[in-house]
């Protein structure tokens, strides 16, 4: 009885509770597009204003509103919007409501968000903390972000190490094409930048076999996927300039597109856009590539920017696609055509330092360059938890040449031809099954290279022509199989090269094994490898076989919090290059000779490495620093001599002993205070080597230094600034001889000032100090200056002026093996460009 009279006062009471709840649904839209407005804060309030209870709108804009009882008003609010308030009315249970936009000024209030927050492996950079006025494209405030570099030719690192992927919203549509993206992805489509360290792309082999790479992800804002994004600059100047760019591009879930048509004769080198940047250390990518014995000759790099040096007229069609196909399956599709007009000039002296006494060699060269290329790129992969799939068919076509005028020591013409047409096809399949894995690969190229050069010189004709073809075939299989805490590995397969020069035909063959056993033990991680390989030569008139082994033993400790430290150590026998196996010479162009060998011989060598990695997010601080030592024995020495006039490189055999160091590192941090940052590289390289010159084998030693450092910041929130400072130091020294050296030093800085909210103005100079001769230097100083007037949020104008001091050549000095070599070369003079900006 007492049950059933609780049970009865429950129910009464639970209908005077619902008889006096109100519910209110409705929607909410923009007042000007229609579009529904999610996250809207829709409160119910009484007579006093007190909110009495709220909820917020849906994706769709929709909301249902429960209150105890009848409300005064209703009441929409969000940011960006002007607040609304409604009467209630009795009985009216649905309440559609429109919104105007508006402007919104915060005062005296801070908003903080964290710039670097770590997720596990994953840091998450938030783009807007770093971006700049000046700052257009995603690649720009990647260059801002500690930890993470980003080079001119678009290769992108962390901490000092090459990316193995760049993804963006999670799929791999560029497949190494990085400066697409760095270049042709705005900042403002991009929310964050995900890092995720070690990362192994291969789902089958997560915790299995590690990786010491980071990939990068983009994710992008809402606003910025599933429509599609078209931006248009369009540029034209004095003298007869002009530069165009049209890119679009779609972001959505089941496919992804990047599609750009490019044009300019500003110095603007559209190769780099689309330019592979494989990853190292992935067997697969490394492919099988001929030497180009042919080649116009070039000026060496120097550190003035490529963009104030090269003169051309240059076109560039690239689009590249990724579909969802099923589950974990995706197709990646890449088409791109360049074409490039290229005139060079410049004037060089080359000192050769010969036994005899020093040789010098005077240039004055004009030549024009033509580069043609197509490519095609096909992928297929699924990647899932228990199976690995990945097929990718590409084809590359090229057909380059060119024409040299010179003369100083030579007065000679030359016409080259060097098309190049390339077919492979790279096949990798991986199933997993618990702690065990096994992977099939199969690599074929097919690589066709009809060339030649024509070189009249002091009367006389001169003709080398090459006729090449090249088979190249990998075939392996790799099983990992986890025995408790170890896993051990073992690979093996077969290797096929066919080649052929001219008349002259060689093949390789090899077969090889290596057993590999990895064993974690608490903060150690602990690597052997045994590498075996037996090859098979076949020149046609000899053939010699070889046994060749190998092992290495690497050890990496990450019980130190922020720090990974690693320390591996081997050694090796290197196989037989049988592209240097000729008889005779073959004619480089106007002025050298490369003389090859019929002899046998295979090099050794000692290395030992160690690495130190810093990683500190919440500080904003990065940093590495890596030392390889490096000893070899070799069984060829390189030539340096001369027979008449015609310089003659090559190799003879005669053994030699050579080592190298090699230092790089650099450190990164954050600096709140100025809201900046500071970055400092530091590079150093130093060889030993002895080279055969006219009749003497010489002892020499190179080093190279180069240091750089970053400093950037904002000054009264309408000023940003950086300053780059340059070294660098070239060394030479012959036997016990004293050693030669050259510095050169470059200041460069820049100023992006906005006096109003729709006008930015930047100031950019830089100044070159380098010695010519020793304690001899050369100054030049370079301003650009540049003013963007944005009309709109999706239009600008922008006035640019390089070069306002009109400099006319650029000049520097180096050493460079046993030579010394001195470059003057002409740089584009005053420019100016005026530019349209327009993002439908």
């Amino acid at each position: 009885m007492i049950r059933i009279l609780a049970f009865s006062c429950f129910l009464v009471i639970s209908t005077l509770v619902c008889s006096a709840q109100i519910r209110v649904i409705g929607r909410v839209t923009d007042s000007q597009s229609g579009k529904p407005l999610a996250k809207v804060i829709v409160s119910a309030r009484d007579k006093d204003n007190k909110t009495k209870s709220f909820v917020q709108t849906k994706a769709d804009g929709t909301y249902m509103l429960t209150a105890t009882s009848n409300p005064a008003t209703l009441h929409f609010s969000i940011i960006g919007y002007k607040k609304k308030t409604i009467p209630f009315v009795s009985g009216q249970t649905e309440y559609h409501v429109t919104l105007v936009q508006s402007a919104i000024e915060l005062r005296e209030v801070k908003i903080k968000s964290q710039k670097i927050r770590q997720r596990g492996d994953t840091l998450v950079y938030s783009v807007a903390s770093f971006a700049k006025d000046g700052d257009r494209s995603i690649g720009d405030v990647l260059k801002k972000m500690p930890g993470i570099q980003v080079a001119e030719d678009g290769k992108v690192s962390y901490n000092g190490m090459p990316i193995n992927k760049f993804y963006i919203e999670g799929k791999d549509l560029l497949q190494g094409k990085y400066g697409l993206a760095t270049k042709g992805v705005e900042h403002k489509d991009v929310s964050s930048v995900e890092v995720m360290t070690n990362h192994q792309p291969v789902k089958a082999l997560k915790n299995l076999s590690e990786s010491e790479q980071a990939a990068i992800n983009l994710k992008l804002k809402d606003g910025s996927k599933s429509h599609l994004i078209t931006t248009i600059n369009a540029a034209l100047g004095t003298p007869e300039l002009w530069n165009g760019n049209l890119t679009t591009m779609m972001f959505n879930k089941q496919w992804q597109m990047i599609s750009t048509y490019k044009t300019n004769n500003t110095g603007e080198d559209l190769q780099r856009d689309i330019r592979e940047h494989i990853d190292i250390l992935d067997r697969k990518s490394q492919t099988y590539s001929e030497t180009d014995y042919l080649a116009l000759p070039a000026g060496k790099q120097s550190e003035l920017e490529q963009q104030r040096t090269l003169f051309n007229k240059t076109h560039l069609l690239s689009t590249n696609w990724i579909f969802g196909i099923g589950r974990d399956a995706t197709l990646d599709a890449q088409v791109s055509y360049l074409t490039d007009r290229q005139h060079h000039e410049y004037e060089s002296k080359t000192e050769y330092f010969q036994s005899a006494g020093s040789r010098m060699i005077e240039d004055r060269l004009h030549s024009m360059a033509g580069i043609e290329r197509l490519a095609a790129k096909m992928t297929i992969e699924v990647n899932r938890d228990s199976d690995y799939l990945n097929n990718v068919l590409r084809t590359d076509l090229g057909w380059d040449g060119g024409d040299v005028l010179t003369g100083g020591t030579y007065d000679a013409t030359q016409h080259l031809y060097l098309p190049r047409h390339q077919l492979s096809n790279s096949l990798e399949y991986i199933h997993r099954k618990g702690k065990n894995a096994l992977t099939v690969n199969s690599q074929n190229q097919w690589t066709w290279l009809p060339q030649y050069t024509l070189v009249v010189r002091e009367g006389a004709n001169y003709r080398q022509a090459l006729r090449r073809h090249a088979f190249y075939s990998d075939e392996h299989v790799n099983y990992d199989l986890g025995v408790g805490a170890f896993v051990v590995a073992m690979e093996g397969g077969i290797n096929y090269l066919d080649r052929s020069l001219n008349d002259d035909r060689s093949r390789r063959y090899q077969a090889y094994l290596t057993p590999t056993l990895k064993y974690p033990h608490r903060h150690f991680n602990f690597t052997l490898r045994l590498p075996l390989s037996y090859y098979h030569y076949d020149f046609g008139d000899s053939k010699r076989d070889d046994l060749n082994y190998g092992s290495s033993l690497g050890v990496s400790y990450r019980g130190i919090q922020n720090l990974s430290l690693s320390l591996t150590g081997g050694i090796s026998q290197n196989p037989y290059n049988i592209s240097n196996h000729f008889g005779g010479q073959l004619m480089t162009n106007y002025r050298t000779m490369t003389r090859g060998t019929t002899e046998y011989g295979t090099a050794t060598g000692k290395s030992v490495a160690l690495s130190a990695f810093y990683q500190n997010s919440s500080n904003g601080v990065f940093g590495f620093l890596t030392a390889t030592r490096m000893w070899n024995k070799n069984p060829f020495v390189s030539i340096q001599s001369f027979d008449g006039d015609w310089l003659i490189n090559g190799l003879m055999l005669c053994p030699n002993h050579s080592s190298s160091w090699l230092v790089n590192g650099n450190i990164e941090t954050m600096l709140p205070f100025m809201g900046g940052m500071f970055k400092l590289y530091v590079n150093w390289l130093q060889h030993d080597r002895e080279m055969f010159t006219g009749e003497v084998l010489t002892a020499y030693r190179n080093n190279l230094l180069s240091l750089d450092a970053i400093i950037n910041g904002t000054l009264f929130k309408k000023l940003n600034w950086k300053y780059e400072l340059e070294y660098g130091n070239s060394r030479l020294r012959m036997g016990n001889e004293a050693a030669n050296s050259l510095q050169s030093f470059e200041h460069s800085f820049s100023l992006y000032y906005s006096p109003v909210k729709k006008l930015l103005l930047s100031f950019v100079g830089e100044y070159y100090h380098n010695e010519i001769v020793r304690h001899q230097y050369t100054d030049h100083l370079l301003l650009d200056a540049k003013a963007i007037w944005k009309l709109r949020s999706n239009f600008e104008l922008t006035f640019t002026l390089k070069n306002m001091l009109n400099v006319d050549h650029y000049a520097y000095t180096t050493y460079t093996q046993l030579m010394k070599y001195s470059l003057s070369q002409p740089i584009r003079g005053r420019e100016l460009l005026v530019s349209i900006y327009f993002r439908p």
